[in-house]
């Protein structure tokens, strides 16, 4: 597997983070520890294009490193409410970095996860990550989709146990 380090530009949306937090609004102080980490978590954000030579089947993975995870977690044994709050911005910001790479993620489409064959797992080592059984890989705010946009739950390994995948069958 070919890794390539790509540029991800994550633009930080209100609503798409109200969403993603299951609010409808965002006090003034909330609003400017957002704005704080933001722009801080961007260098945090690691985005690369792997690509398999063989098959020539691409795709997308961006993950943000250990230190926002830590960072998080540590706010949340101070303050469950800031470290919720901080746990959903992490999430939007990868989210929203695979729209900007993905467009069809944008019209609410999943990012199906493909199933890692060996050539995967080796450039997950390369990286220095691991992949989990379940179908993470050691980074609490990953995403892997193929890139370009090729399908939903068909093709998504989580299939079996996603509560989305449920309701759209």
């Amino acid at each position: 597997m070919q890794i390539k380090e790509i540029q991800a530009a994550p633009e930080f949306d209100m609503f798409f983070y109200c969403e993603v937090a299951g609010e409808n609004r965002i006090d003034r102080d909330l609003l400017e520890e957002i704005e704080e980490r933001w722009d801080r978590w961007t260098g945090h954000l690691k985005s690369y294009l792997l690509t398999n030579p063989q098959g020539g089947a691409k795709y997308v993975f961006l993950f943000m490193d250990k230190a926002v995870e830590d960072e998080i977690e540590g706010i949340w044994q101070d303050s469950p409410t800031d470290g919720l709050a901080l746990h959903n911005l992490a999430i939007t910001m990868v989210m929203s970095a695979a729209h900007g790479l993905i467009p069809e993620l944008q019209e609410g489409r999943c990012a199906p996860l493909p199933k890692p064959g060996q050539a995967m797992l080796d450039a997950f080592a390369t990286l220095g990550l691991t992949w989990n059984k379940e179908g993470t890989v050691n980074r609490q705010y990953a995403v892997l989709t193929p890139y370009p946009y090729s399908g939903g739950c068909d093709i998504c390994y989580l299939q079996p146990t996603c509560p989305k995948a449920a309701l759209e069958h």
